[in-house]
């Protein structure tokens, strides 16, 4: 085995990994998944610079003592379990899991650490997992693939939950970022099949680094397209997802945008000053993240004091009562936090057909319903 190509890899690796815990820490935002987060790459770079330091005995390129032989082996098997646990805690934490707050589940999460960490502690006496004979030579133990299961039965666990919880929520952005936590899986186990095949090419820590640059840089690209002020989309992925939805339209169900703009939102900067008029925007994003309705898909920011929702409605009769129910959410808002101004909605919307040539001319049309709206609203 060419241990030099084992080392240049891992090192490899712990320079991918080092650059996203870089950049994390330059943006930390103390949220409690980004902690797990960190923890996973911490992890992660532990166990790459075991399997270095392993590789540098077993090719004779450096020599240590039997026991810091066992020692780096250990850390190994045990950074490598607990990359997984903080991966699971991670996932489920920005999959907001119920299960968080069940004590079955921390035992259960808690169970593969413990059986790794007693198995390293039997390994020292009959090598359950590995063990170093008298020249300080590594060999691996009978029950190897019990640490093997272990480490992936997590992962397995996290992406089949974030593929569930992506098929099943109808927030946009949440979709988007369950999907991508669900494909981490892929590269550890596609790229490990290759050494299985090839044992000698040490190809599963380029799996894991793989696993973990794709998440974040698919997850940062997400943050990309929103808003930074409501939390809402912005109007990139508004194009985006507007796009995809006509490119695969459902012939079942009736596409509608609706255009909503602040009323007298001028006035309220004009009167309260910029920062209250920030505050009024994102009660209005509040209002809509609150406001629950099947088959709404997309909430975002159009830009300035307009907003979007884009959604599927069977039932063309109920439109106004939709519309209506997004206003009251917002009045319900205002009266809770005893807004000392009006904050209202005034709405417009359009039904996607066919002869409409591009995702503009879809816009301009709920654009046009929402002036004929306020127009209404200021002669009433």
């Amino acid at each position: 085995m060419d241990y030099v190509w084992i080392i240049e890899i891992d090192t490899f690796c712990c320079f991918i990994l080092g650059i996203i815990l870089y950049s994390l820490f330059k943006n930390y935002d103390r949220q409690t998944k980004q902690r797990y987060y960190i923890k996973a790459l911490i992890m992660g770079v532990v166990s790459f610079l075991s399997e270095i330091n392993w590789a540098l005995l077993e090719g004779n390129i450096i020599r240590e003592p039997r026991i810091i032989n066992f020692f780096t082996n250990a850390v190994y098997y045990i950074s490598s379990i607990l990359m997984g646990y903080f991966w699971l805690n991670y996932v489920e934490t920005a999959l907001e899991s119920k299960a968080l707050k069940k004590s079955g589940y921390r035992i259960a999460a808690n169970l593969p650490v413990l059986i790794v960490i007693l198995g390293v502690i039997a390994s020292y006496f009959n090598g359950f997992f590995f063990y170093i004979d008298e020249n300080n030579v590594y060999h691996r133990g009978k029950f190897v693939i019990v640490h093997t299961v272990l480490c992936h039965s997590f992962t397995l666990v996290t992406s089949l939950h974030a593929l569930k919880r992506s098929l099943e929520t109808k927030v946009y952005l949440k979709q988007l970022e369950y999907k991508i936590l669900s494909m981490f899986l892929l590269f550890p186990l596609t790229i490990g099949i290759i050494q299985i095949i090839f044992p000698e090419i040490p190809t599963v820590s380029i799996g894991i680094s793989l696993a973990f640059l794709f998440v974040y840089i698919d997850l940062q690209n997400l943050l990309i397209s929103v808003d930074t002020l409501t939390g809402l989309n912005n109007r990139n992925q508004l194009m985006k997802y507007l796009g995809n939805k006509i490119r695969n339209e459902n012939e079942n169900e009736n596409l509608y945008v609706f255009m909503l703009d602040v009323n007298k939102f001028k006035k309220i900067n004009d009167t309260y000053g910029h920062v209250e008029g920030d505050a009024a925007l994102v009660r209005c994003a509040k209002a809509l993240k609150t406001f629950k309705k099947d088959g709404q898909n997309f909430i975002g920011r159009y830009g300035g004091d307009e907003f979007i929702v884009i959604a599927e409605i069977k039932d063309k009769n109920s439109l106004e009562s939709y519309c209506q129910k997004m206003k009251n959410e917002l009045a319900y808002i205002c009266k809770k936090e005893k807004v000392a101004y009006d904050l209202s909605f005034s709405i417009g919307y359009a039904l996607y057909n066919k002869n409409m040539k591009s995702i503009q001319d879809f816009i301009a049309e709920a654009d046009k319903k929402l002036y004929e709206a306020k127009k209404q609203r200021v002669v009433s």
